[in-house]
C-alpha cells in the first residue's frame, strides 16, 4: 500500500510538472515564434523561412536610425541601472532595520510604482515634467525609469539584507571599522548575487519599458521600444523580427553572466 502511494505522488509531481512547462511553452510560443521569422530574406513575414539570411540583422546594424535609439536605449537603461540599485540598496538597508510593522509598510510605499498602472504614473509624470521642460530629454526618462526599477530593487536587497545575521556587522564595528566599511567588506561580499540580480531586474524595467517612454520621450529622444512600437503602427516591414529578436536578446546577455557566477559558486 506503501508503494502505492509513493508512485501516485511521483506521478502526480510529474503530470504537474508537465503541466506547468506547457502553459510556460504556450505563454512562450508567440514570443519564440519572432526568433526564425527574424531569419528572412524576402518582403513578407514568413513563420518558417524559405530561404534563410541574415538580411534582415545587416538592415538593422547598417541602419543609423535604429542604431541611434538602440545606442540611446541603452545608455539609458545603463543609467538607470545605476541609479536604481544604489537608491534601492540604501532604502533597502534602511529598511531592514525597522520594526515589522513599520517594515511591511514602508516597504507598500516603495511598491506603489508597481502597483498603480503604467498609464496613470505617466499621464502624471507627463503634467510634472512639462512645468520643468523635462519632456522629450533623457533626463525625465532615466528619472522615471529609476522610479519603476527601485522597487524591484528593494524588494529583493531587502529580503536578502533581512536573512543576514546582524552579527558580524556588530563584530566589524566593535573591530574599528566605520559604517561604509563594514558595507564594503562584510555586506557585501554576502549579497553580491542579490545585488547583481538586482541591477539586471532594473536594466531589464528600464529597457522594456514602453508606456512611460511613449508619454516623455518626444520626438527626439525616442528608445527602442518606443521606435519598435511606431514601425508596427506605421510601417510594418520584415526588419521588425529581427528588432524584436535583439530587443529581447539584450537583457538574456546581461542576465548570462549572473547565470554563470552562480553555476561556479
Amino acid at each position: 500500500m506503501h508503494a502505492f502511494r509513493r508512485i501516485g505522488t511521483r506521478v502526480g509531481r510529474l503530470l504537474l510538472a508537465a503541466h506547468g512547462w506547457l502553459v510556460i511553452g504556450f505563454l512562450l510560443l508567440p514570443v519564440a515564434a519572432v526568433v526564425p521569422m527574424s531569419f528572412n530574406d524576402l518582403g513578407v513575414f514568413e513563420l518558417i523561412p524559405t530561404n534563410p539570411s541574415l538580411a534582415q540583422y545587416r538592415k538593422l546594424f547598417e541602419s543609423p536610425d535604429w542604431m541611434e535609439v538602440m545606442w540611446r536605449s541603452m545608455r539609458i537603461a545603463v543609467l538607470v541601472t545605476m541609479a536604481a540599485t544604489t537608491l534601492g540598496i540604501l532604502a533597502a538597508s534602511a529598511v531592514a532595520r525597522l520594526s515589522p510593522r513599520l517594515r511591511a509598510a514602508t516597504e507598500a510605499v516603495f511598491l506603489a510604482p508597481q502597483i498603480v498602472p503604467s498609464v496613470v504614473i505617466a499621464a502624471s509624470a507627463y503634467f510634472l515634467f512639462a512645468r520643468f521642460g523635462l519632456v522629450g530629454t533623457m533626463t525625465g526618462i532615466v528619472i522615471m525609469h529609476t522610479v519603476i526599477a527601485v522597487p524591484f530593487v528593494v524588494i529583493l536587497m531587502g529580503s536578502r539584507l533581512q536573512s543576514l545575521s546582524p552579527d558580524m556587522a556588530q563584530a566589524s564595528a566593535s573591530l574599528g571599522a566605520g559604517p561604509l566599511r563594514t558595507f564594503l567588506r562584510v555586506i557585501v561580499p554576502q549579497v553580491g548575487t542579490a545585488i547583481a540580480g538586482s541591477a539586471l531586474l532594473a536594466f531589464h524595467a528600464s529597457f522594456d519599458e514602453v508606456v512611460l517612454s511613449l508619454f516623455l520621450s518626444g520626438a527626439r529622444n525616442k528608445t527602442l521600444p518606443v521606435k519598435l512600437w511606431d514601425a508596427i503602427l506605421f510601417e510594418v516591414s520584415p526588419i521588425l523580427p529581427a528588432i524584436s529578436t535583439v530587443v529581447m536578446l539584450i537583457p538574456l546577455a546581461a542576465v548570462l553572466p549572473l547565470l554563470v557566477l552562480r553555476a561556479r559558486r
